[in-house]
């Protein structure tokens, strides 16, 4: 509401100045910002939350064209064959979780930060995390 109101107390002079709403670059500029202010939820950090949601929004208009794009670059990739103990399943899902196969070592950074997660999270104070290389 304050962006309305703000806006009428310009608008005599910008149509004695530049002439009808539409025809500068204000009326549109208003229109923007009237879109976009109502996507910045976060006080705290409204750009990265109107950066989301703008994002978001765009995801879903590309919906529609997902399949499309999926009937036009058909996959030349056969899928994947996974061994049984890569695989968690559970009767009541029909959903498959895959194993990562792809070894990763971690560094002492990514370590320490793990640890300090872990810590936190379940308030032990001295977390001993023996690393092993299989």
């Amino acid at each position: 509401m304050k962006l309305c109101f703000h806006y009428l107390l310009h608008v005599t002079d910008s149509i004695r100045n530049t002439g009808p709403c539409w025809a500068t670059w204000q009326f549109p500029m208003e229109r923007i910002c009237g879109m976009l202010i109502p996507l910045a939820k976060s006080r705290l950090h409204p750009y990265k939350n109107i950066i989301n949601n703008v994002y978001l929004m765009e995801l879903f208009n590309h919906l529609p064209y997902h399949e499309i794009y999926q009937h036009v670059f058909l996959s030349k990739s056969s899928p994947k064959q996974y061994t049984q103990h890569l695989i968690y399943t559970d009767e009541y899902y029909f959903e498959e979780f895959y194993f990562p196969t792809k070894k990763h070592i971690l560094s002492q950074i990514q370590l320490k930060k793990i640890k300090e997660n872990l810590s936190t999270s379940y308030n032990i104070t001295d977390l001993n995390l023996n690393v092993s290389t299989v």
